[in-house]
């Protein structure tokens, strides 16, 4: 084949090809060489037309597959980097549970008893542990709080502890905290039923060795004792506290001696019913109060004689006439007790009630509850005199005779019986 005969790249694709060497000139192809050409360009023609086809398939295989590269060696880092940070954590987590443990529960013996801490009234379990961290028994307040929580402790009572040591556990503090405050050493006032409000003062201070009278008295005149049951018009606290037996702290104040004693009376008066005195006797609670402290100096007798003796009262009210109750005109002269003379009975007092009708201006003792729920509740009768007539046991003779009074009375005196 000479070189016009050399195949036509335009009829098929290029195939890349190795050239073969170009024959000598001066050797001259054979039939069998001559014919080769064209059995090789047919060849070439039938590859041409079979390449679309193969060229066509990895063409669809991109578009349905996603190729992906090979391993860098990437994962084995995350691994690492994982494996890591949980040690990590977990060297974290070890120490705060030993830190935990260790405030919880710290190493070694306790240390010195405290002196004393003072628990204030109304500490929180917030406080306490403050009070508690700051002096040294426990480390750490605000853990201290959680454990309790954690535990359901408390709450705890107010007062002075005196158990508590230095680098003590949670539990240890707890224990003591449970045990409670020491006892406040108390002072016991009592005043009995029948004093007047004079000698009760000084009944007061001298069982507390702490006041005086004179302070007691200044209270009660400043107005910061408070009581439902004083009129305001009324000056005098005769008979507005109640006698009983008190325990006081050491260190109590006079106003909170007066005022746990006016509120007491209170309470009794309530439970009497004197908040309903008007509706029930026509009278004040006042009027009331009074009667029951005439009731009180009138008689050491049995309570039963109590509500005859309100009723000889309240008879002789009704009627507008004079009590000549003894006990009262003695009040009036300051008195606590003793025989009259003409000249007491001829006194100028509004206590003095041989001469002047009605109640006394104010109560002329401290009534007990007996004469005070005699007072509001009188047994019925018409009576309207009573005397003395007997003295062991005490009793009186009640009448609504004015002559029988008269008679038991001499016979009374004859026995010496006053």
């Amino acid at each position: 084949m000479n070189s016009s005969e050399e195949f036509d790249p335009t009829s098929v694709k290029p195939v890349v090809r190795r050239q073969r060497p170009k024959p000598s000139s001066s050797v001259k192809p054979t039939a069998a060489q001559e014919s080769a050409p064209a059995q090789r360009s047919a060849a070439a023609q039938r590859s041409a037309a079979a390449e679309p086809a193969r060229t066509a398939r990895p063409q669809a295989a991109a578009d349905e597959y996603v190729v992906l590269p090979a391993p860098s060696g990437g994962g084995r880092n995350l691994i690492a980097i994982g494996a890591v940070s949980l040690l990590v954590l977990g060297i974290m987590l070890g120490s705060l549970l030993l830190w935990a443990s260790r405030t919880i529960n710290p190493s070694g013996e306790q240390g010195e008893v405290i002196a004393s801490l003072v628990v204030p009234s109304g500490a929180t379990t917030a406080s306490i542990a403050g009070l508690l961290a700051e002096n040294g028994v426990v480390s750490d307040a605000r853990m201290f709080r959680y454990y309790t929580g954690w535990k359901n402790a408390g709450p705890w009572n107010a007062g002075e502890y005196v158990e508590f040591r230095a680098s003590s556990s949670f539990d240890q503090a707890i224990e003591v905290l449970d045990a409670g405050p020491v006892p406040i050493q108390a002072k016991v006032v009592r005043v009995t039923e029948g004093t007047r409000l004079k000698e009760a003062l000084i009944t007061i201070a001298d069982q507390m060795g702490t006041i005086t009278a004179e302070q007691l008295q200044e209270t009660l005149d400043s107005g910061k004792i408070l009581s439902a049951y004083k009129p305001e018009d009324v000056t005098s606290w005769e008979g507005l506290l109640f006698p009983d037996t008190y325990e006081f702290e050491e260190t109590a104040t006079p106003q909170v001696i007066l005022q746990t004693m006016a509120t007491q009376m209170e309470k009794v008066l309530d439970e009497l019913g004197y908040d309903k005195a008007q509706a029930l006797q026509g009278r004040s609670a006042y009027e009331l109060i009074t009667i029951a402290s005439l009731i009180e100096k009138e008689t050491g007798a049995p309570v039963e004689e109590r509500g005859k003796i309100s009723r000889v009262i309240s008879n002789r009210l009704d009627d507008s006439e004079t009590l000549g109750i003894d006990a009262s005109v003695l009040y009036g002269l300051d008195r606590p007790s003793g025989a009259l003379s003409k000249s007491d009975l001829a006194s100028n007092t509004p206590y003095n009630t041989r001469k002047v009708k009605g109640l006394p201006p104010t109560p002329i003792a401290l009534p007990g509850r007996a004469s005070l729920e005699a007072a509001i509740a009188p047994t019925e009768g018409t009576w309207k005199y009573y005397v003395l007539t007997s003295n062991d046991p005490p009793e009186h003779l009640f009448t609504d005779s004015y002559n029988e009074f008269l008679r038991a009375k001499d016979d009374a005196q004859a026995r010496g019986v006053f």
